[in-house]
């Protein structure tokens, strides 16, 4: 294999691909995001205190957690503002 791109520690490889770019691009998604995993209830107390903006993200993470949610972050309360209401 050739190495390329300047050494930093972490060494970068060209490789032959068994796929291309394109059909990487087309395949199925099968990973969804977290939000996507909420049920639509929760979901949408979500998705309407961000769009509105009158609860901060901060304070929605906090109130996911404390309904067992323990994953929630700021960030992955923030990727609401990408969805649809269900």
């Amino acid at each position: 294999m050739v190495m390329y791109g300047p050494p930093c520690g972490t060494h970068r490889y060209r490789v032959a691909s068994d796929i291309s770019l394109a059909d990487f691009a087309d395949r199925p998604q099968q990973a969804k995001a977290w939000i996507d995993n909420l049920p639509d209830d929760v979901f949408n107390q979500v998705w309407d205190a961000r769009q509105n903006s009158s609860i901060g993200k901060q304070t929605v993470a906090l109130w996911l957690q404390s309904i067992g949610y323990t994953d929630a972050t700021c960030g992955r309360v923030e990727t609401v503002l990408a969805r649809e209401r269900r």
